[in-house]
């Protein structure tokens, strides 16, 4: 019985490591807003923190039924949203602080989840500044490359008068500051393009993106 103890015992650690080595991915910072606790997402390979403690102000729902065994991305099935006030902010807190450069991904899926079958449009902000207008009814997401010049970034949602904002989820990546040399600015992701691919359907993100490409 002993010996079966220590080898359940050295089992179980196993198991945990991965998921609290997720937890300590230098640079990331994912968030899934709405969701009602913390979550390893085994797909993806990345640790996930509800929202509480980024954000003080909105309410947590899920999307209709309808959509939820539709969408394969965990993040879609919850959401935040914000009736009230004009501005709501996320408070991102980056290790690193200020100076550094890091993509930050805003996601939205709008999934009835108020049964208007209404898309509301609003805008983001990077503190006060625009960033881009959310007009979207299927899953999307938006990015940005920011060095800020404070160690809190706020992303904020914005009610510009043409229904309720909301957000699915918000992820921050630390990059090499060599990649994108910014002074002042932001760059603001428009196209991505995988060239060559022989699945045009195919999705490419952490952790299998840093596979060596193959040339035949």
């Amino acid at each position: 019985m002993g010996r079966m103890g220590v080898w359940l015992l050295v089992g179980m650690v196993g198991m945990l490591i991965p998921v609290h080595g997720q937890d300590q991915i230098p640079g990331f910072i994912s968030i899934d807003c709405g969701a009602p606790n913390d979550y390893y997402d085994i797909e993806l390979g990345i640790y996930y923190k509800k929202d509480d403690g980024f954000v003080d102000s909105g309410e947590n729902w899920q999307i209709s039924t309808l959509f939820i065994n539709e969408n394969r991305w965990q993040q879609s099935k919850n959401l935040r949203f914000f009736p009230n006030g004009t501005r709501n902010c996320y408070t991102l807190r980056p290790e690193k602080g200020k100076g550094n450069t890091y993509l930050i991904r805003a996601l939205f899926f709008y999934g009835n989840y108020d049964d208007k079958n209404q898309q509301p449009l609003f805008d983001l902000h990077i503190g006060t500044d625009y960033w881009t207008t959310v007009n979207t009814f299927n899953w999307t997401y938006y990015e940005i490359i920011h060095v800020p010049t404070t160690d809190n970034i706020q992303v904020c949602l914005i009610n510009t008068g043409n229904g309720v904002p909301y957000i699915s989820a918000l992820e921050l990546r630390l990059l090499n500051s060599s990649i994108y040399p910014l002074n002042s600015a932001s760059l603001s992701t428009r196209w991505r393009y995988d060239i060559g691919s022989s699945d045009p359907m195919a999705v490419h993100r952490y952790d299998s993106d840093n596979t060596k490409p193959t040339h035949n």
